[in-house]
């Protein structure tokens, strides 16, 4: 059985000894691209033009940098290896990543579309409905949608702890779409103490960046004097709640590498043992 509070302490020995090798990465492939990204998406619009497309597409380029930074990292963490040579297996490794997360994504819009369609066969129609009116819906697609997604949180909460160790198979391992599978495999016996881990996460890391956001936004807020300075006040509450993203996603990766140090570990030895 994987102790996940001594997986915790490899994890802060890690980040304490090789943080000369953890900061860059963390640096230029976490925290730069989610302060951009928390400055830019306030600034998308709903209307689809070519401004509003444009932003978007910027968004998710970045969004693709943050997950060569987890690869990266990962890599770091598995292989033992300077910084430079994590970013290259990262890099290697992030065309299937981004496969991966498509899947996924798929897999979730088609889950979730059950929900959408009681609403559209209630007449309700996401971004059609007039601001300020209250839409009425009828009994029984209340009851589904709320059952349905009762459902759907519960087992997608399962599913993200069952998956956490994906992004270490895909860089240990060098596995493909397989990763998923060995994800389920490796986390087997484990998932009410993974999805403990999650919500703590969740949770932590939620209820930081809402302080961060509140208290500097509050401060900046009142030392503002005109509409550049709020401008500027607002990029500097945006990098701080980026930068304390950084840090939980930063540790969150390396415990869940180190965790799947562990878990194959663990799972080799019982086997040997057979």
């Amino acid at each position: 059985m994987v102790n996940l509070e001594a997986v915790w302490d490899r994890t802060s020995e890690f980040v304490a000894e090789r943080r000369a090798e953890v900061m860059p990465i963390v640096g230029l492939l976490l925290f730069v691209p989610l302060a951009l990204m928390n400055t830019l998406m306030p600034l998308i619009e709903r209307e689809p033009n070519v401004r509003n497309i444009g932003l978007g597409l910027v968004v998710v380029a970045l969004g693709i940098v943050t997950m060569w930074g987890h690869l990266a990292l990962t890599a770091l963490v598995l292989e033992a290896r300077g910084w430079t040579a994590a970013v290259r297996t990262g890099a290697g490794r992030l065309p299937v990543a981004v496969l991966i997360s498509l899947i996924e994504m798929v897999v979730v819009v088609l889950a979730v579309a059950p929900i959408f369609v009681a609403f559209a066969m209630s007449g309700i129609v996401p971004g059609r409905t007039p601001a300020g009116s209250m839409p009425m819906i009828g009994l029984e697609p209340a009851v589904f949608i709320l059952v349905y997604g009762l459902a759907f949180a519960i087992v997608g909460l399962v599913l993200l702890a069952r998956l956490l160790l994906v992004d270490a198979a895909l860089v240990g391992e060098r596995r493909g779409v397989s990763a998923l599978i060995r994800s389920l495999s490796l986390t087997r016996g484990m998932t009410l103490k993974l999805v403990g881990v999650v919500l703590l996460y969740i949770l932590v890391s939620q209820v930081a960046g809402l302080a961060t956001k509140t208290v500097f936004g509050a401060i900046l807020g009142v030392l503002t004097l005109g509409d550049d300075t709020a401008t500027v006040a607002t990029i500097i509450t945006t990098t701080l709640v980026a930068l304390v993203q950084t840090g939980f996603t930063a540790l969150a990766t390396v415990f869940t590498a180190r965790l799947f140090i562990a878990v194959r570990d663990a799972r080799e030895t019982i086997v040997e043992l057979v």
